[in-house]
């Protein structure tokens, strides 16, 4: 299996417009007051080789013992799916309307 490519730079969401520094500790793959992320990666975490390039809707959470939270994350371009750690500074109230099942569309937990 290929190993991750690490990238951990500061982006603008595309869906709420908060500016998200790099993270502490690991690569922030999606904003930590939204929790939307974007379609950049195809098949290896930190690619940047997709063509799509959609926003990511968070659409449900896991919890790992080891982990912590994982976000699921879902393409609203193309449906491809894809699971991110939680980062320690993302929005803990947005992380308790995932754990509730309200999936959080475009635009909301502004």
């Amino acid at each position: 299996m290929a190993k991750t490519v690490k990238i951990n730079e500061q982006f603008i969401c595309l869906n709420c417009g908060e500016k998200n520094p790099p993270a502490d500790k690991t690569c922030r793959n999606h904003c930590r007051r939204c929790l939307h992320s974007r379609h950049v990666d195809e098949l290896i975490p930190g690619d940047r080789a997709s063509s799509c390039e959609g926003i990511m809707a968070p659409i449900g959470l896991d919890q790992n013992p080891k982990k912590g939270f994982i976000i699921l994350h879902k393409c609203l371009e193309c449906g491809h799916e894809n699971r991110n750690l939680a980062a320690n500074d993302d929005n803990f109230d947005a992380i308790i309307q995932l754990s509730t099942g309200k999936n959080l569309g475009p635009g909301e937990n502004q």
